[in-house]
């Protein structure tokens, strides 16, 4: 009697099975062993008995391996910090499964890495893929695995070419922002740094900022003379005197721009000695419209000595017009000499007042005044006041101060002489205080 469904179970069985009924084994087939053998059927692509290649041992021992390390370095994963700046390369977290792709900036190394087949990859390195290089090691039928010369070939780095062919050139931009000397002076030999501040208006972060690469020029005479240290620049030596001016080039994001700073004045032979003052503090430009000041003692090596008022060059003296009242008003000045040093000297300032602010009437007590606190007033002596004194009494404590350019002595109770150069003309007078005072003439 035929059995022809029992038949097909028997076709269908593996090869190996019907071998062993064939050779006569009367023992009974273990249901675990016809269990393993039909797990190793369903992982074969083809019903061939083909071995498995060494390229798919080794794919699945990767792939075993990279799981395996997933699970040990999970905890490490979680714990570590995902930061896209870091201060070296030990620094750098674990290149996990989690992270491929990620990219970290190194500020030690002033590099990009990113994250690839757990390796941290530098930006001028190219990492190829195993895939890839099984290609290349196709025609000698080796393992991409295999350990080459001490290192595996499963990772083939090549380094990349830097040169203009092969650059992308840059977008030129303007506005990444500004750069300045963190002094604005030195003496000649000294040294100083650039500092570059970005403008985050112009579209970039501040990591994007961290991350850019930086090109200084420091100009004539500099030490070193180029540069390509971050924002802040290394320090930089000059060995000859005079203006300087630096630049830095930026390239951010394929944008780029070349930026002018500020400049550093390198000072020679010094210039001590300097005063810059006038004889008024306080004025009615009504009655004195013009007030001038004058610069003394100036003394230097090398000579001769320039003035500079308020940018443009003049002599010692330099006098100025006013049309307006004013709180206070001082000219700027600055001195120079022949070894290209330039020195700013501040000079005194001046109250200007539209009409007057006080009027002593008499030499009476009706004719005495009362300032309310300390500064310096415009006081006019209205009676001939040739031969006479100003005086000051301290309301809550002595006081003490200036007429015109004449000091008062600090007490409760100060007199200074007036000058015939005081009383002449209007009789205008700067009385400065240091205090609450009644003051007079008599």
């Amino acid at each position: 009697m035929k059995y022809p469904f029992f038949g097909g179970i028997l076709l269908a069985l593996p090869l190996s099975l019907l071998a062993l009924t064939a050779c006569g084994d009367e023992s009974v087939i273990n249901s675990n062993d016809v269990k393993q053998v039909s797990e190793d059927d369903e992982s074969e692509s083809d019903d061939s008995d083909t071995p498995v290649s060494s390229e798919k041992q080794s794919s699945k021992s990767s792939s075993s391996s990279a799981k395996s390390s997933e699970k040990y370095s999970s905890t490490k994963e979680d714990a570590a910090a995902e930061n896209d700046i870091v201060e070296s390369e030990d620094d750098l977290p674990r290149c996990s499964i989690k992270r491929e792709g990620m990219e970290v900036y190194v500020k030690e190394e002033k590099n990009l890495y990113t994250c690839e087949e757990g390796e941290w990859i530098p930006e001028n390195k190219t990492v190829k893929s195993s895939s890839s290089s099984k290609k290349y090691s196709s025609s000698s039928n080796k393992n991409p695995f295999d350990i080459v010369d001490g290192s595996p070939s499963s990772a083939i780095y090549i380094d990349v070419d830097f040169s203009s062919s092969s650059k992308v050139n840059p977008v030129v931009v303007t506005g990444l922002g500004s750069c300045a000397p963190v002094n604005t002076s030195i003496e000649k030999g000294s040294s100083t740094k650039w500092k570059f501040s970005y403008n985050l208006d112009a579209g970039f972060s501040a990591i994007d900022f961290a991350k850019a690469t930086y090109v200084w020029n420091f100009g004539a005479g500099a030490i070193p003379a180029t540069d390509d240290t971050p924002s802040t620049s290394a320090l930089v030596t000059y060995a000859n005197s005079g203006v300087v001016t630096a630049s830095v080039t930026v390239t951010i994001g394929g944008a780029s721009e070349t930026i002018q700073c500020s400049p550093l004045q390198v000072n020679g032979d010094p210039i001590t000695g300097c005063e810059c003052t006038t004889r008024a503090a306080s004025v009615d430009f009504t009655a004195t419209p013009d007030v001038t000041w004058s610069v003394t003692g100036c003394t230097s090596a090398s000579s001769p000595l320039t003035y500079n008022w308020n940018g443009t060059d003049g002599g010692a003296t330099f006098t100025n017009s006013f049309t307006a009242a004013t709180a206070s008003y001082a000219p700027t000045l600055k001195v120079g000499n022949a070894d290209n040093t330039v020195i700013d000297v501040p000079c005194s300032a001046v109250k200007v007042t539209e009409g007057v602010e006080y009027v002593i009437k008499s030499n009476t007590e009706a004719g005495k005044i009362s300032l309310p606190d300390e500064g310096t007033y415009n006081v006019v002596i209205a009676f001939a006041c040739i031969n006479r004194t100003f005086f000051c009494n301290g309301v809550s404590g002595p006081v003490g101060g200036s007429v015109n350019s004449t000091p008062m002595k600090k007490d409760w109770y100060t007199v200074v002489s007036l000058s015939p150069e005081d009383c002449s003309g209007s009789a205008v007078v700067s009385v400065t205080v240091d205090g609450p005072a009644t003051c007079g003439a008599q």
